[in-house]
């Protein structure tokens, strides 16, 4: 029930989506760092022998307020129109005029700011670019600088102008050296997400090369085996029936002989992407092999599965092909259609429908022969 009840605790605060569930964590990761640092400000403030006054008051409504804002900002969808919907670049800015307004506060304890200021730069090492790096490294130094600046006129025996300068010098040794080593981090993250997206490319090609035929682009005989293995086991599981065709383009040896191959490879480049206009969107047809092409119809029964092959018949007999030199040639297909019986085999039922195939070539051709 408790373990329920912190979830529904945790969705309310992160939301739902993964993404921005994320981002809102690295938020809260700042807002928690930000309710530890202000007690320990206003601790080094009476330890220095001063009293929390208006500005150091000021300074804990600014930086608790700013980042409840800058949450607000990404909880409520807002920062999903930036560049970086994180907004890290805005919150590590934020947090770094925080620390240098904290400087001011803290007094003899104000050497704790800089392992501050180093986990607020590191906060974003692994997301930051290298320009906004080097950037906020930059107004780091300026801020911080201006502050010591200030505070060394303003309040020379706590803040004295010596030390100060000591810690500028310290400040402009440290930030270079945390921007140069985030900007290296950047970049071996983007060489890295080069290489995943070569990565990806190259298995998105070895996959097509393995499951396309490379002339039509339809499914290919290793591609088509597999997809009927999964509805075989999806019959036996659910007691679907499904339906498979073998369509053998008529007279193809005519068109080579008469044209040349090239014109062939026109021709059946067009029956695939005819066949693939006739057919469900549920329906795949892959080439089986030469002028053979095979046709599974997943979840259907004979009379459907006999209208979507005679729609495919009459949308092969309308074609009109240009092969080339304004020579333009007509083509038709026979077409072996079987239901796939419980109890047989894949390779049964393909027999089936290879015995219907040449019954139906023996009768004329253009025709479907079908049991």
């Amino acid at each position: 029930m408790a373990m329920s009840h912190l979830r529904r605790l945790g969705d309310l605060w992160l939301g739902t989506e993964p993404a921005q569930r994320l981002r809102l964590r690295q938020t809260s990761l700042a807002m928690l760092l930000m309710v530890i640092c202000a007690p320990m400000l206003h601790y080094a403030v009476y330890v220095g022998g001063g009293e929390p006054g208006l500005a150091l008051w000021g300074w804990t409504a600014y930086s608790l307020g700013g980042l409840f804002l800058l949450y607000a900002a990404i909880r409520s969808g807002w920062s999903l129109r930036m560049a970086d919907p994180s907004l890290t670049r805005e919150q590590i800015a934020f947090a770094i005029s925080s620390g240098a307004l904290g400087y001011a506060q803290a007094g003899p304890l104000r050497g704790a700011v800089f392992p501050v200021l180093t986990l607020i730069l590191m906060f974003g090492m692994f997301q930051l670019r290298a320009r906004s790096a080097y950037g906020l490294s930059l107004f780091a130094l300026v801020c911080f600088g201006l502050v010591m600046g200030g505070m060394a006129v303003i309040q020379p025996a706590t803040y004295p102008p010596a030390v100060e300068i000591g810690h500028f010098l310290m400040l402009s040794c440290m930030l270079p050296a945390v921007a140069m080593l985030t900007a290296r981090l950047s970049r071996i993250r983007r060489r890295l997400s080069d290489q995943r997206e070569e990565l990806a490319r190259a298995l998105a090609q070895l996959h097509a090369i393995a499951t396309r035929d490379e002339l039509t682009g339809l499914p290919n005989r290793r591609q088509m085996q597999a997809l009927m293995d999964q509805e075989l086991l999806r019959s036996l599981r659910h007691g679907y029936e499904f339906c498979v065709a073998i369509a053998d383009l008529d007279h193809f040896k005519r068109v080579n002989d008469a044209h040349g191959h090239a014109a062939g490879d026109i021709v059946l480049r067009a029956f695939a992407q005819a066949g693939q206009g006739a057919l469900r969107a549920t329906d795949v047809i892959a080439r089986w092999g030469g002028e053979e092409f095979l046709v599974l119809l997943p979840d259907t029964a004979m009379p459907l599965a006999l209208v979507g092959m005679e729609r495919l018949r009459l949308r092969v007999a309308d074609l009109i092909i240009d092969v080339g030199g304004g020579v333009k040639v007509c083509i038709t297909v026979s077409i072996g259609l079987t239901a796939h019986r419980p109890g047989d085999s894949l390779a049964q039922t393909l027999a089936r429908a290879d015995q219907l195939l040449y019954q139906a070539k023996a009768e004329g051709r253009d025709r479907i022969c079908a049991d």
